[in-house]
């Protein structure tokens, strides 16, 4: 009978061991076009954001952390999935003509389904993979984002240039609305959680209630840091990505200067980051008064970046530092609090990161990151694993390499910039001219995903191999490419291009050839239209990337429903180095896919 109850008593103490060591909770916070604006980060002197303080009084700040792509389009699928944009190829928002499982294949297993299918409950909230989101939750509520403005005030140039004062009182305000949905969560939870909640501002348009305003006067207000020469030592095709003139068309930063709207811009931003913070604040306040905030993990991101103004630049989708660097907070049990880790560190890291902590299987898909777990027992350990952020923007596709010490970026014609952050932070200084810096440079460029490839004896390379871009001139955005499987194609994959955007659309193929002399040029490709197919060397000049920039034709593409070698004619070249070959759609809109390019020395 004594032994009965004996081993009656272990059950039961198994029992309730089980039951205290139930999955902790995890809530992942994102912030939709956060930059370093907030006083963690310290970005702009004068911004109020007391609530993302706390909590990185709370845990682990990463100070040094980027996206894996500077735009949301290809930033949060990449966050929930773990796969780089460079190996999906959804590297802008311009492949948004395709939604991002299209890109991330079926089988990829995001981050709260593995979750659910592990005894989490997964719940999300507004705003998380840009779209696409209600498959991936056990549960999802949509928040809508709009918000009426009141009449006459704030300015509306384009999409990415909209303020204005709210007319409705912050509790009818979308993200206050998210917020409350993210808190009922939290209190009426009971079972293990995975909590994932989007808060859309300070996207634009910045709309928030007039209190906000207030907080930032016009005439006491401090702009972005901006110098006057901080684009004269750049390659011609970093100053377009700049200007952003695919968007805004020439000279949009200067008329903002000269109207004066560039401090409502900066003051709109300002107001909308202090409105998203108080929103965090309340989350937060819900999430540790409940059992939750116990034993829970608690991730705050942004998906990336944002320029008001530095190097002439405005919005995201840049290369620089500002546009590019991400919010990452990581606070819970066990966890230092407090601290300040420097090393650098992707968002693509987050998923490898949890699964470790919290003791989940592998995904079936393999995941580009690195688990931060040693990072977050110790901030200061060794670490030295550079990172790579991939982008096209105005037609021009750059990766962008950080280490705990350098940012590189290089674009796929060549052209390089490099800053040292720890001396200079906000990038004045281009060092990749300077000769002393070709050792760093040339140990950060084995972290690029494109190289260029040898030409072979028959001429013949996969057209996977080859760096590629799409256009995207004014008025013309839209066009992108990426990888599929094809049957048909020797090599399995095909390079699709969607030259949607009107005629006059193209993709480039950038090669290095190594003599002078004349080439014969070739494809195996089909079209759905008709394409010109041109050549030219690789010059310092933005217009360069321009439909109208005049180059040399060699041929012409016809329509094919079916891959075929095609030759296209003579191309010569004067001397060695890097070319574009460009096909340059003669259609409205058409999709080109290509299986080998062929560039034959005569």
């Amino acid at each position: 009978m004594l032994e009965r109850i004996a081993g009656l008593m272990i059950l039961c103490g198994l029992w309730l061991q089980s039951v205290s060591a139930a999955p902790p909770s995890v809530l992942c916070i994102n912030v939709d076009d956060w930059n370093d604006w907030n006083e963690v980060l310290k970005g702009h002197p004068q911004v109020i954001s007391p609530n993302i303080k706390q909590l990185a009084e709370r845990g682990v700040t990463f100070s040094n952390a980027i996206c894996a792509s500077p735009s949301c389009g290809p930033s949060r699928p990449a966050f929930f999935t773990g796969i780089a944009p460079w190996r999906t190829g959804n590297v802008s928002n311009d492949n948004g003509r395709h939604p991002w499982r299209f890109y991330a294949g079926a089988e990829a297993v995001t981050m709260p389904k593995l979750f659910s299918q592990n005894g989490w409950r997964s719940v999300g909230i507004a705003k998380n993979f840009h779209k696409g989101d209600t498959p991936e939750f056990d549960r999802y509520i949509r928040i809508g984002q709009s918000v009426k403005t009141i009449k006459g005030s704030g300015v509306k140039l384009n999409s990415s240039g909209v303020w204005g004062v709210a007319a409705v009182p912050t509790e009818e305000m979308p993200d206050y609305l998210a917020a409350s949905h993210g808190i009922e969560h939290i209190e009426a939870t009971n079972e293990p959680l995975f909590l994932s909640v989007g808060i859309y501002r300070p996207h634009v348009p910045w709309v928030v209630p007039q209190e906000y305003f207030d907080l930032y006067p016009l005439d006491e207000l401090q702009l972005s840091e901006r110098r006057e020469d901080d684009l004269d030592d750049l390659p011609e095709r970093f100053k377009l990505l700049a200007g952003f003139e695919a968007k805004f068309g020439k000279g949009y930063h200067q008329k903002l200067v000269e109207t004066g709207i560039d401090r409502q811009f900066v003051r709109a931003y300002l107001a909308s980051v202090t409105f998203a913070d108080e929103q965090l604040g309340r989350i937060l306040d819900a999430w540790y008064a409940s059992p939750h905030g116990e034993t829970g993990y608690v991730v705050l991101w942004s998906d990336h970046g944002y320029m008001l103004g530095e190097k002439y630049a405005w919005s995201k989708i840049k290369p620089w530092y500002d546009s590019s660097r991400s919010n990452l907070i990581i606070a819970g049990p066990g966890l230092p609090q407090g601290a300040i880790c420097g090393k650098s560190v992707s968002l693509l890291d987050l998923y490898p990161t949890l699964v470790e902590l919290l003791g989940l299987p592998s995904p079936p898909q393999t995941l580009d990151g690195d688990s931060l777990v040693p990072l977050l027992n110790d901030a200061n350990a060794e670490w030295q694993r550079p990172v790579l952020m991939t982008s096209q923007m105005d037609g021009l596709f750059f990766e962008s390499v950080l280490d705990n010490d350098y940012r590189m970026t290089r674009l796929i014609t060549g052209e390089t910039e490099l800053y040292q952050l720890s001396i200079d932070p906000h990038e004045y200084r281009n060092l990749a001219p300077d000769p002393r810096y070709a050792k760093v440079i040339k140990r950060l460029e084995k972290h690029l995903s494109f190289r260029y490839p040898k030409l072979p004896k028959d001429g013949w390379i996969e057209a996977e191999m080859i760096p590629t871009q799409t256009s995207a001139d004014y008025q013309l955005r839209g066009n992108c490419h990426y990888l599929r499987d094809e049957g048909a194609a020797p090599g399995g994959q095909v390079l699709c291009a969607d030259l949607a955007a009107g005629e006059g659309s193209y993709i480039d193929f950038v090669l290095d050839v190594p003599t002078a002399g004349a080439y014969q040029l070739g494809a195996t490709v089909a079209a759905t239209g008709e394409c010109t197919v041109l050549v030219d060397d690789v010059k310092n000049d933005a217009a360069q990337a321009d439909t109208g920039y005049p180059m040399r034709a060699v041929g012409t593409l016809e329509e094919s429903s079916e891959l075929r070698d095609v030759a296209f004619g003579t191309a010569k070249f004067d001397q060695p180095g890097l070319k574009i070959v460009r096909f340059v759609s003669n259609e409205p809109k058409q999709v080109v896919k290509f299986d080998r390019i062929r560039l034959l020395e005569k």
